[in-house]
């Protein structure tokens, strides 16, 4: 029988990893949809869509081996997605990281009139800060859970 405390640490573990399936779930969505135009002329665009699509094969698997290596899976894996939220927003701005956040808060500045106005001719920047934050939220569930077994202990044939 499973102690209190370890089927809390369970529960808390499942709701984490439900959390981190519906955002890398939402975000493939998201991402397909954004990139269906480039990635007939490109094969990089298909990089967070083919990683997030793993994520959510590996993400459920990880939790189950949790106390067998998952944890040390899951760690990698949100790191990697740290890497490649930061190597979109290196890409996204297209050599111009501060000019294209230069142009994104010039939008708080301005009249809602002004704003409305500007048009946007590049990659949406901020949206790899997404993909970044989600493994940076990952990477702090990993470091704030216990090692817990959430496997019932085998009974004695006795």
């Amino acid at each position: 029988m499973l102690t209190m405390l370890q089927q809390k640490n369970c529960l808390m573990r499942s709701t984490q990893s439900s959390a981190m399936f519906g955002g890398f779930l939402l975000l493939l969505c998201e991402i397909r949809f954004e990139h269906r135009a480039v990635v007939i002329d490109d094969w990089r665009p298909w990089i967070p869509i083919v990683f997030s699509g793993l994520m959510l094969i590996v993400i459920p698997l990880a939790t189950w081996l949790w106390d067998g290596g998952g944890k040390r899976v899951l760690w990698a894996c949100y790191c990697l997605t740290m890497c490649l939220g930061i190597l979109g927003l290196v890409v996204h701005s297209e050599g111009h990281l501060i000019q294209r956040l230069s142009e994104i808060f010039s939008v708080w500045s301005s009249t809602l009139q002004d704003g409305a106005a500007l048009k946007a001719h590049h990659p949406p920047l901020l949206a790899p800060a997404a993909f970044a934050g989600l493994g940076a939220i990952g990477l702090l569930f990993c470091l704030s859970e216990k090692s817990t077994s959430c496997a019932p202990p085998i009974a004695d044939g006795a």
